[in-house]
């Protein structure tokens, strides 16, 4: 699966309260597929799933992308953050099967099954980008540097980044430890 992040840095000096992270509700996309049997569906997922940053087509695809904002004020002991405030958005691409109302009620039961999976597969995705922002947050809530405030967004910006790494890198992990939601019931047919 394919991760794409933007960072948004914002430093005002001013404001006193500290936010929550929140993640907007996962973006629903869908590409129409064809097919009457359970090989004609697994072709038409083959050559119309959504493609990775590398080209590779996948049954399913999520992306997240976290931003922050902070607001910061100096103190008797440095700089430290008055205002935190993440944000995770994403957008998962699924299967929709068009014509399906003639397909017989074995194979549309496993579709059925498999599109829970798939969807259960890429939710864990869009998880990891929430946990993202949940960390990045949680930096923010006790971050202070000791020296003055010119110093405090790029430490801060580092220290968040290096977040956003691990949980792309957790990313590919799911997917390595899944085989791309194979293990948890996304294999179609």
């Amino acid at each position: 699966m394919s991760l794409r992040f933007r960072q948004v840095f914002a430093a005002v000096i001013m404001g006193t309260q500290l936010s929550v992270a929140y993640a907007n509700d996962v973006l629903l996309v869908y590409y129409d597929i064809v097919g009457n049997s359970a090989n004609s569906l697994r072709h038409e997922l083959d050559t119309k799933g959504p493609p990775d940053k590398d080209g590779k087509r996948f049954d399913g695809l999520t992306k997240w992308h976290v931003t922050w904002t902070y607001r910061y004020a100096p103190t008797e002991a440095g700089c430290k953050f008055t205002e935190i405030s993440t944000s995770v958005e994403g957008t998962t691409t699924l299967p929709r099967w068009v014509d399906g109302d003639s397909a017989t009620n074995s194979l549309i039961r496993k579709w059925q099954n498999y599109m829970a999976a798939l969807r259960l597969h890429e939710d864990g995705h869009y998880a990891h980008g929430v946990g993202a922002a949940k960390e990045i947050e949680d930096l923010g809530q006790s971050f202070h540097v000791s020296d003055n405030c010119s110093t405090i967004a790029k430490k801060f910006n580092d220290q968040a980044s290096s977040i956003l790494e691990k949980y792309m890198a957790m990313d590919a992990m799911y997917d390595h430890d899944t085989n791309h939601g194979q293990t948890q019931g996304a294999r179609f047919p």
